[in-house]
């Protein structure tokens, strides 16, 4: 399996099996063996990269940590836990919707980067069924499940199963087709491209929007909390923002709200929690020039790479 089939991308140990089976799994040397003949696979759920999210929904948490806590590591509980329908991580007993928070960590014996991995079927099964083939979940349902799990600071693993031929069946791919023609649509035009962009006491101002990752806005001193205003060029009519942190220095804001300017005062927009590397926030369509981010809480000097201001036809 990994030296046969060319590159690897992923190796995901489910950690199901029969109720009454009781046997030793070999992790550690799976892992050595996985590290050495496919050094860039992701080894997720029963493994140490990417830890599952809790359900097969599609759906992420509203709150979602890559940072986590170490304590308690054990295979055997992942084990005993898989595909039940709980928040779990093989760092302790962390079940629910709160995994990283300041009261989850302040006790830990350690943290680690173990972001979600969130999965789903495009059809109601995971295998392929010629009954299902009405079924295969819409462009616009697809949409937002990448709403509910990419933008939620999580990693999509979508199910598309082989039919009987050994091929991906045609109306899965008229979905997939349909579902990247919406993506690109709404990612196309970046209404917040070109703003004047001021910031009290904020450094790198420009970088949030110079369409780099690596790169990234942050404060002065010690401040955990800044507002970064956007003088667009003209007025736009948009209903979506992306927020993206620099992950390569941690994942750090705990709270943030976006306000719009309506011709006399600030209004609020929309408002969150964590981002990490993406988060994706619908609301109701505003048309306006002048956007500002209120970074509320950060648990250091909050590092943002990237701002984007988004229209999604309804």
């Amino acid at each position: 399996l990994l030296t046969h089939y060319g590159r690897i991308d992923e190796v995901w140990f489910d950690g199901a099996k029969g109720e009454s089976v009781e046997q030793e799994y070999y992790f550690e040397k799976w892992y050595q063996l996985i590290r050495k003949l496919q050094p860039q696979a992701v080894i997720a759920i029963m493994g140490p990269d990417v830890r599952w999210v809790g359900t097969e929904t599609g759906y992420g948490r509203e709150t979602e940590w890559s940072v986590v806590p170490t304590d308690n590591l054990s295979q055997s509980t992942i084990a005993a836990n898989s595909q039940k329908n709980i928040a779990f991580t093989p760092n302790g007993d962390m079940r629910g919707d709160d995994l990283g928070s300041l009261e989850k960590i302040r006790k830990a014996k350690g943290l680690v980067w173990y972001p979600a991995e969130i999965d789903v079927s495009i059809r109601p099964s995971w295998f392929y069924h010629e009954a299902e083939d009405s079924k295969v979940k819409s462009p616009e349902k697809l949409l937002d499940i990448y709403f509910n799990s990419v933008g939620r600071n999580g990693v999509l693993l979508l199910n598309i199963p082989p039919d009987k031929r050994g091929l991906i069946h045609e109306s899965d791919i008229a979905a997939l087709e349909q579902w990247k023609q919406l993506r690109d649509d709404l990612f196309k035009t970046n209404f917040a491209s070109g703003s004047k962009i001021k910031s009290a006491n904020g450094v790198n101002t420009r970088y949030i929007l110079d369409g780099k990752n690596a790169t990234h806005f942050t404060t002065k001193g010690n401040a955990t909390t800044t507002v970064i205003e956007l003088q667009l060029k003209s007025p736009a009519s948009f209903n979506v923002v992306q927020l993206q942190e620099n992950i390569r220095m941690g994942q750090r804001v705990e709270a943030f709200e976006l306000d719009y300017w309506d011709g006399t005062a600030w209004k609020i927009t929309t408002k969150g929690t964590t981002i990490g590397y993406k988060r994706l926030i619908r609301f109701n369509t505003i048309i306006t020039d002048k956007v500002r981010l209120r970074i509320l809480s950060s648990r250091l000097n909050p590092c943002l790479a990237e701002i984007g201001i988004y229209n999604i036809q309804e």
